[in-house]
């Protein structure tokens, strides 16, 4: 499972009946509904290979069109009370949340550990000679 669906597993449990996009729609999205997108990654190498590993999301919430800043209000105290670890994976640092276009927008860092995977060709066979004495 990749981040963005950890993301959008996060929101449905948060808000059940709202849509979660990962992609634009040719039709517009469905209002009130979440738009979930990535900003960037940066990784920082620590010892041992282990790399420190950050990525950046945002979340466009598509407000309710009857009653825009209420609903916007409402949903961003419910966030900041409850999007704060993806479970079982990482934690939510540095949300910073804005309006922007009657839209509320929350930015966001997802950082853990990794390991780089090497897949590059193993040992195959080994020639071993012994000689006992």
């Amino acid at each position: 499972m990749n981040i963005i669906d950890r993301i959008g597993q996060l929101l449905a449990c948060i808000s059940p009946k709202l849509p979660v996009y990962c992609e634009s729609q040719k039709g517009g999205f469905k209002e009130p509904s979440f738009y979930v997108s990535v900003i960037g990654s940066r990784g920082q190498p620590e010892l041992f290979g282990r790399q420190k590993r950050t990525h950046g999301y945002q979340v466009v919430y598509f407000p309710d069109p009857k009653k825009p800043n209420g609903d916007m209000e409402r949903m961003e105290q419910k966030l900041l009370d409850q999007f704060l670890t993806l479970p079982e994976f990482a934690h939510i640092r540095d949300r910073n949340f804005s309006r922007v276009d009657g839209t509320l927008t929350l930015d966001f860092n997802v950082v853990f550990w990794a390991r780089p995977v090497d897949d590059g060709t193993k040992l195959r066979k080994m020639d071993q000679t012994e000689r006992v004495k």
